[in-house]
């Protein structure tokens, strides 16, 4: 699947032409686009993109603060700064934090294309090792036990999550204690029916207990509603790519209405403006019904 990047930059001219040179050279799939620091963090998580174009100087938060938050958070993907600053310490605070390359303005389409294609190759070639690394990993477990554990029900959900595209970021989090509290419900209750706006409550509350910063019911479902609605994109990209791909033909229709699956990939493709729906509870339920619990 093709590389996905999120330009942030105050500029809508500086952000149009990234937008152009990345259509253009095929180089991959813009999910989103900011025009400061102030909601940078939360979209990286939830987007969580293999590329990140960053300004380093932007409104509310810079991007050395962007990067060193999203770092602290398990973010992994790659960071190439754009920046017309040429002060020394503030361009060496800013390759600490983890950028991997400047372009400088005003833009020089040859160079950008080129930094951008060489950070690509970067990740293609992290992706094949930790392929090969899998592959013998997975070989020598075997060879040291034919018969493997059971997984718990924490792995079983992560394997699902890393299938379509949800793993990490508070959306994943929220989802998670979730898929457990209505698990715990149903062990505990002849009657199978729960309501989500009870355990978005339940979760909200745990969450100002434990210290986190204050939050309420509506916030938990945003949190799954967007990580949902991630993971049908993901979906539907997979279809775009490979109609007969496993994870689509089996995901598609067991944690979505199947035509809003293709109302999702017609978004995708550019025909249509309209997203397709979400159903939580089917999604949920289907997550459920793949669990060996």
């Amino acid at each position: 699947m093709a590389n996905t990047f999120l330009i942030i930059d105050d500029d809508i001219n500086m952000r149009k032409m990234l937008e152009v040179l990345i259509r253009k050279n095929n180089l991959g799939k813009i999910v989103a686009q900011l025009d400061s620091g102030e909601y940078a963090v939360e979209e990286i998580l939830f987007y969580n993109p293999d590329i990140v174009l960053i300004d380093l100087l932007l409104p509310i938060k810079d991007g050395v603060e962007i990067i060193n938050m999203v770092r602290k958070e398990g973010y992994e993907g790659k960071f190439i700064m754009i920046s017309q600053v040429e002060d020394e310490e503030m361009v060496s605070k800013a390759y600490e934090s983890g950028v991997i390359f400047f372009i400088t303005k005003p833009l020089n389409m040859i160079e950008a294309v080129n930094v951008i294609k060489g950070v690509c190759r970067n990740i293609e070639l992290e992706k094949s090792f930790a392929l090969i690394k899998n592959a013998v990993f997975n070989v020598d477990s075997q060879s040291k036990d034919s018969k493997s554990s059971k997984l718990s029900l924490d792995e079983q959900i992560t394997a699902i999550f890393a299938d379509i595209g949800i793993v990490g970021g508070t959306g994943g989090d929220a989802l998670r204690k979730v898929i457990h509290k209505i698990i715990n419900f149903k062990k505990h209750n002849s009657s199978s029916i729960y309501q989500l706006q009870e355990i978005y409550d339940e979760i909200a509350k745990e969450e100002n207990q434990n210290g986190y910063k204050k939050v309420n019911r509506r916030a938990i479902e945003q949190r799954v509603r967007r990580t949902i609605q991630k993971s049908l994109q993901t979906i539907a990209e997979i279809g775009c790519d490979d109609y007969y791909n496993g994870k689509f033909t089996e995901y598609s229709t067991l944690l979505f209405d199947f035509s809003q699956v293709k109302q999702e990939m017609r978004f995708v493709d550019g025909d249509t403006n309209e997203r397709g729906k979400i159903n939580i509870k089917k999604f949920i339920e289907g997550i459920i019904s793949k669990l060996d619990i």
